[in-house]
């Protein structure tokens, strides 16, 4: 689709589809928006399969969705959330094990989505246990189908150390405050001239796109959430 400004935008993607995947941009730019997308995309295609660990150090981003049925763990406490980590591994091993057993190379169950909101905050609190879990689950989570989707403005090195970068090949850009800042994310500028919000830049390991962010508006999340949670209670 072409704009009156001569923009091309595509559509659609489906960002479910990469085993990993990194949502970086300055503050307000709409992490969050697409973070809300992506987990109401998995609750109406996947409401049985899907599986969600939520690690949220600001204790607000992720937790209307702390006790739905697809929530295996939701942290937000230090200790808590490197339990949570801990556990995504005991997921992994526990399915490289059924693999073995079935002589398969990729897990055939559901897929499971370790999302971190904030992963500058996670990091500050204990990069010691945190980034082994996360580069671990980085290099092994794809086969046992358990996904990272991390969150964070700028992802440098004292951040995001190139081990957990380079496995995280596929990344959602959004406005960035500088040139710099969409060198960190993308390794070339451009994200600096995108509009503050509604607009991103989707890389994965085949190019490309510059794309408009959905809006999830927050009476649907309520909706979808109330209605899970009318299935809890029955």
């Amino acid at each position: 689709m072409q704009t009156p400004h001569g923009r091309i935008y595509n559509i659609f993607e489906d960002m479910t589809k990469q085993p990993h995947l990194m949502i970086a941009g300055a503050t307000g730019s709409g992490k969050s928006v697409v973070v809300n997308g992506i987990i109401t995309t998995l609750l109406y295609r996947f409401p049985t399969d899907a599986q969600l660990i939520l690690i949220d150090p600001k204790r607000v981003e992720l937790s209307p969705y702390k006790y739905l049925p697809h929530t295996l763990r939701y942290a937000s406490e230090p200790r808590d959330m490197i339990n949570a980590l801990e556990y995504a591994m005991e997921i992994v091993e526990s399915r490289y094990r059924v693999m073995e057993q079935m002589r398969v190379r990729k897990y055939p169950l559901g897929d499971v989505y370790v999302i971190i909101d904030e992963f500058a905050d996670l990091m500050n609190t204990n990069r010691t246990e945190v980034a082994p879990l996360v580069q671990r689950l980085a290099q092994i989570g794809r086969a046992s189908k358990v996904h990272i989707i991390l969150c964070t403005q700028s992802p440098i090195s004292k951040i995001l150390c190139t081990e957990i970068k380079c496995c995280i090949d596929s990344r959602v850009g959004l406005h960035t405050r500088s040139a710099q800042d969409s060198r960190n994310i993308l390794d070339h500028k451009g994200l600096e001239k995108l509009p503050m919000f509604g607009e991103a830049i989707y890389m994965t390991p085949k190019g490309e796109g510059q794309y408009k962010i959905p809006y999830v508006d927050e009476a649907e999340q309520n909706r979808l959430i109330n209605w899970w949670y009318g299935q809890i209670r029955r």
